[in-house]
Parts: C-alpha cells; structure tokens; sequence
C-alpha cells in the first residue's frame, strides 16, 4: 500500500475513534444520572404510604452498585441526583401546604419544593461522595454501605434544626417483629437492617465476586433479619407481660375534630369549633381516665376567655378525667410586647388550667422565620398569624395522677433523640397531639408511622391525636390499639395497657452515631494502613 495512504489512514481512524470515544462516554453518564435519579423515586415506594419493600432494595441496591464505581468527585453528583428523585417524590404533599393551603403561585410552590429536595439531596450526596473512598473492595460495601447511609440520616435529623422524615427504616413499619429491635439502637438500627439486603445485592453484581461468595452472601442479610425476627418475637411476649403487672389498662378518650384547615382559623368558626369538641368529648362512653384533644384544637387565646375555660372545667368534672388539648397561648414580655407559644394545656375540675407544655421544637417557616432579624419584617411564616412561635422552656412533663405525660406537639415525635431525652425524664406515657390537615392524605401515614416507633424505642405507650386524623393509640410494642381514621369527625375510648419504660435506646441514644462512624470508617481505614489498595 503507498505510504500515504498509510498515513492519511492512520489519523482519520484515530480521529474517528476519538468522536465515537466522546460521543459514547456523553450518553454513559446521562445513563448513570438517569439510573440514579430512577432508583431515587423507586426508593420511595418502601416508604409508608406505599411499603413496596422489594422496590425500595432494588432502587437502593442500583444506587450502592452506582455510586461504588465511581471516583468520588462523580458519587457525590450522583448521589445529589438520587437525592433529588427521592425527596421530590417522597415530599410532594408538601405542594398542597405551599400551594392549596399556603396561597403560593403554583410556579412558586413547585420551586419551593424543589429546592427543599435539591437541600435535602445534599445529604445522600455525601454518601454518594464517600463510599467509593470507604469501600475500596467490593466485599466492605455491605457492612460500610448501610453505616455510611446512617450516618447522613443522622446528620438530616440533626444540623439546620433537623428533618429527619422518612428515613429507611420507616420501610420496616409492616412487620411488628422486626420493629422491636428499635428499643436497641432506635429508627436508625432500623435503617442499617433495612438496607443490608440492598447493599449485599449490590455487591453480588460487583464484577470480580467469586462464585462461592454469591452464594454465601445472601446468608448475611438473612442471618441478621432472623436475628432481629427472633429478638422481636421475644421482646413482644416479655414486654406484654411488663405491663401486665404494671397494673390495670387506662381508658383514654381520643377526640377528633376534623376542621377543615381552611376554616380552622376563621374566628367565626371559633364557637363552632370549640362546641363541637365539647360535644365529641360529652359522648365518650365513661369512665374515662384522660381525654385528648389535637394540636391547637381550641383556636384562640382560652387564657382570654374564662367562660370558655369553665366550660372545659365543667367538661372535665363531668368525665372525671382532665382534658387535654392543643392551644396558642401568649405571655407578655418584660417592658411591653408578647410572646407568643405553641402549647398543650391540661384542664381539671380542680381549677381550670393546671399544666401547661409549650413546644420546644418549632417548625421553620411554618411557626418562625430563621435568623428573623436579618430577614425583612414583611416576610410571614406560612401558617396563621404575623408573629413568630417563641420556643419553650422548663419541664417536659405534665404531671398526673397515673404518671408523667410526655407531651409532643406535631413533628416533634418524629425525633427520636428527643423523645428519648423526654422518656428519660420520667414520663410514662407519651401524647402526641398534631394537625395533619396541612400535609394532605399522603403524609397522614407517614407521620403515624414515625410516631409510632417512638413507643417502642422508648417502651412506653402512645397517644396521638390529629385534627383531621389519623389519630391513634399504640402500646409500647407499636401494636395499634384503636383509631379514628382520616377525614372523619369521631371520639372513641381506647384502653392503653402501661409501659415499663427504661429501654436501653434510651440511655444510650445520643452515643449510638459513635457506632455507625465506626462501621462506617473504620473497615476502609483499617485495610488501606494494612497495606491494601483500592480495587
């Protein structure tokens, strides 16, 4: 062949070569962010609303199996798109809070959304950025994945005031058995159980796993859920048993008003308001030990109105039991002004107001506005009134006759630390009282589902009651006692049977994240100075 031909050859097969190179690696990474963004929402489904657990290990899996591969500039990308996909799906009931019940223009509202996923997608970002670095071999990615994962839920649940909604372990709320082991190692122990069968999946299609450990790796997760079957089977008989001979059950009143939200606040409506509760509560079949009434469900100022605080008082005298019942309640300042609180209120036939609980754990934007003195006086927190919530103080516990209540107002029950500390103080029952109506139907089972892992990390019962539903009450196994289901007005009389308390989450709660630090970094760590490189 004449040479140049030879040559002229040569640099156009190379060229060529060098476009298919750059137009095939461009449609490769837009895979990968599309696999990654298709995992993000297929997670979703393991939630509560949904608990398609089989979905949520495969979009796990696909994700741990991306995110591995990668050099850790790329997994901190992909874990922002797998972020992205599951928290804008996971939170679209946050649309009708903007939107239906917020008054913002449907553009803003979808932008307010997407930004809260693009914030929250920072988180498995992270994740996404440290594995490749933490799990040099494919074997360490079904210890250090599941760790890893924990430990940005944690962070979620703990910088910026927290939002620690939905995590893994929430996929798990099906089987009563395997929720026990919450009483160890709380939502987060969850978590690490829930995702081990997808980051052993992920690791069986890591090339370079040899046929024998294909087939032994399913033993891990199965070993380990067995564990926690078998722990959780236990811990219903010995806990039921408890209780038991803690004493008789109480007989709690659970009333559910159901206002819609767009009326709630109308001062019209007030009367209305409060006399349909009145008469809700009237019509528990006695006797009654404690009747409890939804957050802010007496919507205005009842320290204004002494005719109204008798009418709880003859309400109360007439059940022989207190009253309970979410109320906005106001000091006034040192020099002039207000304060004003989002509180719990327990009314007796000894006088009226005896106790009183003001939220400690406000919701940003809906009850204040951060750093307010930097933002102009114009902007408003989305929910009623001009004025910012003023965060309380003192004592967590109301005190009563059968034991201390430990009072949780809406999303404070979804901390579990918090909780914990609230357990520890000595509180024998916990109560939360809350207003769904704002988040519509899809999250209605998803804020049930995170409350009631709270009665058993902490082993005691729990009391929640909704405006608008869904109100229940669980014993400190989680096993439901009785409801009022969603979108209906009713009261009904729930026997409670008593908790021991006293778990061993809650003593050691705040110490647990040392324990998912080291099984995340340590494995890594430790085969890099023994001399090992990354694969």
């Amino acid at each position: 062949m004449p040479r140049f031909l030879t040559r002229t050859h040569r640099p156009l097969a190379t060229d060529r070569a060098g476009r298919w190179h750059r137009f095939g690696a461009l449609p490769r990474r837009r895979v990968e962010e599309g696999v990654a963004f298709g995992s993000g929402l297929l997670a979703v489904y393991g939630l509560p609303g949904d608990l398609l657990f089989p979905a949520a290990l495969v979009g796990f899996a696909l994700f741990f199996r991306l995110v591995v591969a990668v050099p850790p500039r790329r997994g901190l990308f992909l874990g922002w798109i797998f972020g992205l996909g599951h928290f804008s799906l996971g939170l679209t009931w946050l649309y009708r809070t903007l939107h239906d019940l917020g008054g913002l223009p449907l553009p803003v509202a979808l932008a307010m959304l997407f930004l809260l996923a693009s914030v929250l997608a920072l988180y498995p970002a992270i994740f996404g950025g440290l594995l490749p670095s933490l799990a040099p071999r494919p074997w360490l990615l079904p210890l250090v994945a599941p760790a890893l994962w924990v430990v940005t839920e944690w962070l979620r649940g703990s910088l910026f005031t927290g939002f620690p909604w939905n995590l893994a372990g929430y996929m798990l709320t099906r089987w009563e058995s395997m929720l026990q082991v919450a009483d160890l190692g709380g939502v987060l122990l969850l978590s690490f159980v829930a995702l081990l069968p997808s980051a052993v999946l992920a690791w069986l299609f890591t090339p370079g796993v040899g046929r024998t450990a294909r087939m032994a790796a399913p033993l891990l997760p199965v070993l380990l859920w067995g564990v926690v079957f078998l722990y959780g089977e236990w811990r219903l008989v010995e806990v039921a048993e408890e209780g038991a001979g803690l004493g008789p059950p109480v007989r709690v009143g659970l009333v559910q008003g159901n206002i819609p939200q767009h009326l709630k606040w109308e001062v019209s409506q007030q009367e209305e308001t409060l006399e349909r509760y009145l008469s809700l509560s009237a019509s528990l079949t006695p006797p009654v030990d404690l009747v409890v009434w939804p957050e802010t469900a007496i919507p205005f100022f009842v320290q204004a109105s002494p005719e109204s605080v008798e009418r709880l008082t003859a309400l109360s005298r007439q059940l022989r039991a207190p009253v309970l019942s979410g109320v906005p309640t106001a000091d006034r300042r040192e020099g002039g002004g207000w304060r004003f609180y989002n509180s719990v209120l327990m009314f007796t036939d000894e006088g009226g107001i005896r106790y009183r609980y003001d939220k400690r754990h406000l919701v940003p934007f809906g009850e204040f506005i951060p750093l307010r003195r930097w933002v102009p006086g114009t902007f408003h927190k989305f929910t009623e009134g001009t004025e910012d919530f003023t965060p309380g103080s003192g004592s967590p516990l109301l005190p009563w006759s059968l034991g201390g209540i430990g009072p949780l107002i809406c999303f404070e029950a979804i901390f579990s630390e918090e909780v914990a500390r609230v357990a520890a103080s000595g509180a024998r029952w916990l109560v939360n009282v809350t207003n769904d109506a704002w988040f519509g139907e899809k999250a209605k089972p998803q804020h049930l589902a995170m409350t009631r892992v709270r009665a058993v990390e902490s082993r005691l019962p729990l009391i929640r009651v909704a405006n608008t539903g869904i109100s229940a009450a669980f014993d400190a196994t989680g096993h439901l006692l009785g409801a009022i289901p969603s979108a209906v007005a009713g009261a009904r009389v729930v026997e409670v049977p008593r908790g021991a308390g006293g778990s061993f989450f809650v003593t050691s709660a705040r110490w647990w994240i040392c324990v998912w630090l080291g099984l995340a970094l340590l494995p890594g760590v430790v085969f890099v100075l023994s001399g090992g490189r990354r694969n």
